[in-house]
């Protein structure tokens, strides 16, 4: 992804806190907190390389729409870190345990504010109405993964309207006002939009998955936090019906636990492993990222068009 990384990425880089533009220093401060802290940055990536792979030269006005959906995605980090009560982010004290619940949430306010009026200001109606529904599905997903904390029973259609809220449909609007901006015709735009639910599906799918076998170093945080909130994720689900009724109970039992112990969630983790429901998981992420490059086979077969497979492969390769 030499192109995304060497190009685009700088570009990226170079404007990321250039839009914050608030009178506020508090403000400025927590976004450049979490902004700088080491964050792949795939969405305004997203956006950049499909306006590129439509042959787009005039990048002026996309480039703060890019912004913003960095914007868009670090308000729902702020959020969630307060509403999660977590204590790190990317290998670093979370946000809201330096600065605090209040100003982090009023910051992340801020920030989906001032991302809409971007694109009022350098969009498109069509843009509007599709991030401001991204957003919404957002705030859905995240409510629904509350309300099911602690629900073994949790179904697979209920994940995946879960996943789709916390990670894919941001992918999804990011390709998509990448596309518009290039005035592709509406196949085109399904595409995108399509593109970016597959990646954004397999990107959490693998989320869930490192967070089994992965360790703290990468990861940045505790394995298995999943767990330890009483979130059930893809691996455990791919097993669960290949649990005794004795395991069943178990992991009843641990998800309604506000404080597990190490020993207990190791247990649980090794009860996956070996069944595994990391590998199953694996499978059907994969198979959703075939699904993403089988999307690019309408656009125009360039340069960029090789790099959206890349960063596609890339999803299921990583290991943060």
């Amino acid at each position: 992804m030499e192109i995304l990384k060497n190009e685009l990425l700088g570009l990226v880089k170079e404007n990321l806190t250039k839009y914050l533009d608030s009178h506020i220093e508090f403000i400025l401060k927590i976004g450049r907190y979490i902004l700088e802290s080491g964050g792949k940055n795939i969405r305004p990536l997203l956006v950049l390389s499909f306006a590129k792979l439509l042959e787009e030269e005039d990048l002026d006005d996309l480039v703060p729409l890019a912004i913003s959906m960095e914007y868009l995605h670090t308000a729902s980090l702020l959020h969630d870190d307060v509403v999660d009560k977590a204590d790190t982010r990317r290998g670093k004290p979370s946000a809201n345990t330096v600065f605090g619940n209040d100003t982090v949430v009023l910051t992340g306010d801020y920030m989906y504010a001032n991302s809409l009026y971007l694109f009022s200001k350098y969009g498109n109606i069509e843009m509007i109405k599709v991030v401001s529904d991204a957003v919404k599905k957002m705030a859905e997903g995240q409510l629904l993964e509350l309300k099911k904390i602690a629900d073994f029973d949790l179904t697979e259609e209920e994940y995946f309207k879960i996943i789709d809220g916390k990670t894919a449909v941001l992918f999804a609007a990011c390709a998509y006002v990448g596309a518009n901006y290039s005035k592709a015709d509406e196949n085109l735009l399904n595409q995108a939009y399509q593109y970016g639910i597959n990646i954004g599906r397999a990107f959490q799918i693998v989320d869930d998955i490192l967070d089994y076998i992965s360790t703290e170093e990468k990861l940045g945080k505790p394995v298995c936090n999943d767990l330890r909130e009483g979130k059930i994720t893809y691996p455990l689900i791919t097993v669960r019906d290949l649990l005794s009724e004795e395991e069943k109970q178990y992991f009843r039992k641990l998800v309604k636990d506000i404080n597990p112990s190490d020993k207990d969630i190791e247990k649980a983790k090794n009860i996956v492993l070996e069944k595994e429901g990391h590998k199953k998981a694996f499978q059907v992420a994969k198979d959703y990222v075939r699904k993403a490059i089988e999307n690019l086979d309408f656009f125009p077969n360039n340069i960029y068009n090789q790099e959206l497979r890349k960063l596609a492969e890339y999803i299921v390769e990583r290991e943060v």
